[in-house]
């Protein structure tokens, strides 16, 4: 049991005393959220979602609830298949390579609630600007995107605009101001100065922009031990309302140094997720069903499947997490003589990359061809994800950006936030390399990750930006890699959520753009260029066996060819056998 030493007496406390700060879930939600209220949630994808409050959201059932987070994923998916969301604005919302979000796309698409799309780098923006007690901020992301042109909300979402000094062209967002934030957090002491292991993506910014702050901490500590390292303090008691003490209290997504994520939980919960009346059965089982969130925790977790997750510090995580990711459920054995065609594309990817880059990297195959180049060719390349974490050498695959795999065992020079990576080094200038994918891409290297058919009344919805806006908006150049299929190859995409060439042309630079734009396309045919003066994607190079009229037959519009086409170079020896120890089992089976 902790004892009380008098940090009261010692820290400035805003609002309640240190004694009444602290108090359960239960407590924290009763007292600050209301129907109709703005709940802005920190964490990112699969790492550090508040659970506990989340679930005692559902056990309460506020409803009619908006939703702002840079890039939520379970904690708030729970609270859209529960019917509890009706609107929902962030940079995205995923379940990385666990699938989509299915609660949401559902939602989304049967018209329950309003999905207003921004990117990683506007919401942080947003929240910066309301931390500072502005109404708005201009930023270089979005602009000539869907982004920027279409809304759900009567409401301005954004706006164009000048800078009054230079005439640059400007998207000039709201200040996002919630009305409580939840943020769960590595420890605090009682008057609730937080500390946050990893790192603290926008988490800072969107506590600094609430009205009141609900931290969650996985460790209560006594004020002697936060006063020891003051400078990771990211939220200062002071700006604390509610303090909840809820060890694992983040399951069954991670917290960096202390617990992994549950892969077979979360696949578990897409399972029930695939279908509405079935996840009324899991809310039964695991919310409805237990009184607490140590309950659930009970019912939930074994003390053997309890070690299984916790941090292990030879390696900064689960080890037996990081075998699962990085095989990923794939059973089929590689071909002992020859390789896959995702091995190629993964191969022909990483040759693009250039030692002694500075490269923001996205989830998924762009990691694996990284990996890659950085164990062949290309030592010196500086491995950065949006995250803010960089400067670092991955051992093993990564569900996403914010992946536990990235610290640890993968060295890191720099864990920091989403400003650092998206803000210093992207919209700075400094990213001489961005790497990407998407669900569609046309002509002009437009990419989509947004919604298909109509945004408002979309047949599928997707997860959204995430920092891929940002990305092809401000790096000195873009790599994309996607399967060549003619449903992802289109004329035109249905939704521009990443920039490239814009309508062709000069139309990217005119729209006040900074970056140099698309640069290669890989894809399990072939390697793309954007000819010089139209910018229309061009194929370059065939790879081994793939003839011009397979290439566009595959395309859902007219390619150009190069004059000399050069056929890309197999994969060697070399290549696949660095390829097959490096890179996750997950990335590589594929035909």
């Amino acid at each position: 049991m902790l004892e009380h030493n008098g940090c009261c007496e010692a820290s400035i406390c805003d609002g309640p005393t240190a004694q009444n700060k602290l108090m359960s879930a239960s407590e924290a939600v009763a007292r600050f959220i209301k129907d109709g209220a703005h709940i802005g949630f920190g964490g990112f994808s699969l790492c550090r979602n508040a659970m506990s409050v989340s679930h005692e959201i559902i056990r309460q059932g506020f409803r009619n609830l908006h939703i702002s987070s840079v890039n939520p994923a379970y904690g708030v998916d729970i609270l859209v298949g529960a019917g509890l969301v009706s609107y929902i604005e962030s940079g995205c919302l995923n379940m990385e390579r666990l699938g989509l979000p299915r609660n949401f796309c559902r939602a989304v698409e049967q018209g329950t609630v309003k999905s207003e799309d921004y990117e990683h780098l506007g919401m942080t923006m947003r929240y910066l600007a309301a931390s500072l007690g502005i109404s708005f901020i201009p930023t270089k992301a979005e602009i000539g995107s869907d982004i920027a042109k279409r809304a759900v909300a009567s409401k301005m979402k954004l706006t164009l605009g000048s800078c009054p000094f230079t005439g640059e062209k400007y998207v000039i967002l709201p200040a996002c101001k919630p009305d409580v934030a939840v943020i769960f957090v590595s420890r605090a002491d009682e008057c609730g100065n937080a500390q946050i292991d990893g790192s603290a993506f926008a988490d800072e910014y969107i506590a600094k922009a609430a009205d009141k702050v609900i931290v969650v901490a996985e460790e209560l500590v006594d004020s002697d031990t936060i006063r020891r390292t003051p400078h990771e303090t990211i939220i200062p008691a002071y700006r604390v309302n509610a303090l909840v003490h809820e060890p694992w209290g983040a399951y069954p997504t991670a917290l960096p140094g202390k617990y992994d994520y549950d892969y077979d939980a979360l696949n578990a919960y897409q399972d029930y997720a695939r279908d509405a009346d079935r996840f009324r059965e899991y809310l039964d089982k695991y919310i409805y069903g237990t009184k607490d969130f140590r309950e659930f925790l009970d019912l939930s977790l074994t003390p053997s499947r309890m070690q299984q997750l916790k941090y292990d510090p030879r390696w900064g995580y689960s080890k037996e997490v990081a075998e699962k990711v990085t095989i990923g459920g794939k059973t089929t054995p590689l071909p002992q003589n020859g390789y896959t065609r995702n091995e190629m594309m993964i191969v022909a990817a990483a040759r693009q990359i250039k030692d002694g880059d500075i490269a923001i990297i996205g989830t998924g195959l762009p990691m694996a061809a990284t990996s890659l180049a950085m164990n062949t060719h290309a030592p010196q390349l500086a491995y950065v994800v949006e995250t803010g974490i960089g400067d670092m050498s991955p051992l093993h695959a990564c569900l996403s950006v914010a992946d536990t795999r990235l610290l640890g065992a993968a060295k890191p020079a720099f864990v920091r936030n989403i400003m650092e990576a998206l803000g210093f080094l992207v919209q700075r200038g400094f990213a001489d390399v961005g790497f990407l994918g998407g669900a569609q891409i046309d002509m002009y290297g437009n990419l989509n990750a947004t919604s298909a058919g109509d945004y408002l009344k979309p047949k599928k919805r997707f997860p959204g930006s995430g920092g891929a806006n940002p990305i092809a908006s401000c790096a000195g150049r873009i790599l994309t890699i996607i399967r060549h299929e003619k449903r992802r190859f289109v004329e035109k995409v249905d939704y521009i959520t990443s920039p490239g060439f814009l309508q062709g042309g000069n139309s990217r630079w005119e729209a006040g753009l900074r970056g140099g734009g698309p640069d290669r396309v890989i894809s399990d045919l072939g390697i793309m260029d954007f000819e010089a003066d139209s910018k229309r994607m061009r194929v370059i190079s065939l790879h081994p066996g793939v003839t011009r009229e397979q290439i566009q037959e595959a395309t859902g519009f007219e390619l150009l060819f190069a004059p000399e086409l050069d056929s890309t170079p197999p994969p060697s020896d070399m290549e696949l056998s660095v390829l097959r120890a490096k890179v996750g089992l997950v990335y590589l089976a594929g035909d």
